[in-house]
C-alpha cells in the first residue's frame, strides 16, 4: 500500500551507510561484529525506502570497507538529500549500559538536529529501548562533512546481553528499521510545510 505523503516532488535521494565494513569490524562483542549488524539493517532499510518510493543508494552493499572521507564524499557526489549513517555502540567498561542515541553535527545549515530528532523519536516510540537521546558530536567526519542534512545512529549496544541479542533478532531490526522510516517521513514532510 502507498502510504500518504505530503512530499509531492521528486522523491528525495537518501544515503544510506553502514558502517565499518571490510577490515574495519567496528565493535566486536561475544563474537558479534558490528560491521554484520549494521549491514543487516542498512540492507533492510534500503528495501523498506524503495517500498514507498524513495530513491536510495548504498554507501556500501557487501562486505567491504571504506574510509569515512570516502563516504561522505559518495553522498557528495550524489548530491543526496538526507545522509543516514548506522552503527552500533559498544561501553565495554559497563555491560549495563543501553539504549539508542543519534548524532549529528550542529551549525551546518541543512536541520540536522531535526532530522536526528524525528529519527530519536521515532525509533524509541517502536523499540521501546531507553531514550540516550540525540547528541551534538562536532569530530564525526562523515555526517560533518556531507553537504546535506544527516545524522549517525547508534542503534544497540552490543556490549549489553539484552541488546546484542535483541539487535540480531528479526522483529527487533525490523522495528529499528520502521523507526528509522518513520524518522525520515516525518521529517520530510515537516520540511516541506516549512518550505
Amino acid at each position: 500500500y502507498e502510504t500518504e505523503r505530503t512530499v509531492t516532488t521528486t522523491q528525495p535521494l537518501i544515503i544510506i551507510d553502514a558502517g565499518h565494513g571490510g577490515i574495519d569490524p567496528g565493535s566486536d562483542s561475544h563474537g558479534i561484529l558490528e560491521k554484520d549488524i549494521n549491514l543487516e539493517i542498512a540492507l533492510k532499510l534500503q528495501e523498506v525506502l524503495h517500498e514507498n518510493g524513495y530513491s536510495v543508494l548504498m554507501t556500501r552493499e557487501d562486505d567491504n570497507s571504506l574510509s569515512l572521507r570516502e563516504r561522505s564524499d559518495f553522498a557528495n557526489e550524489k548530491e543526496a538529500d538526507l545522509f543516514i549513517s548506522l552503527h552500533q555502540n559498544c561501553y565495554a567498561q559497563d555491560a549495563s549500559v543501553h539504549g539508542i542515541e543519534v548524532f549529528y553535527t550542529p551549525g551546518k545549515g541543512t536541520y540536522d538536529d531535526r532530522l536526528a530528532n524525528c529519527i530519536q523519536e521515532a525509533l524509541i516510540s517502536y523499540t521501546q529501548a531507553k531514550d540516550r537521546h540525540v547528541r551534538e558530536i562536532t569530530n564525526l567526519l562523515i555526517i560533518r562533512e556531507s553537504n546535506m542534512s544527516a545524522c549517525l545512529i547508534e542503534s544497540a549496544y552490543l556490549s549489553n546481553d539484552t541488546e546484542r541479542e535483541l539487535i540480531q533478532t528479526k522483529g527487533y531490526q525490523d522495528k529499528v528499521v520502521t523507526g528509522i522510516m518513520e524518522g525520515i517521513e516525518n521529517f520530510l514532510n515537516e520540511q516541506a510545510k516549512s518550505s
